[in-house]
């Protein structure tokens, strides 16, 4: 992952091949001591992904049940904030 600006990032894949992603929106779980990056492609802005992170700027997939359950609940909570559809 390399940060391109505060809203973009650009993700590598195995083949070498490059991806401009923008930064939703990031959060902790400190009980986790985990660090979660929602993004999406610009050309597809609904489909929106979540990926852990760590000091080194490296993403990893979320494949835990637990985890994937919590960022659903973080993205509804995200999206029914007030303050945020008023920006929309």
């Amino acid at each position: 992952m390399e940060m391109l600006n505060d809203n973009q990032i650009k993700i590598y894949d195995d083949e070498g091949n490059e991806y401009i992603f923008n930064i939703l929106f990031t959060y902790e779980n400190k009980e986790r001591n985990a660090e979660y990056a929602f993004i999406y492609n610009p050309e597809t802005p609904d489909d929106i992904i979540v990926m852990r992170y760590n000091e080194e700027g490296e993403l990893f997939e979320v494949t835990n049940q637990e985890e994937l359950d919590e960022a659903d609940e973080v993205l509804a909570a995200y999206e029914e904030d007030p303050k945020i559809n008023n920006i929309k």
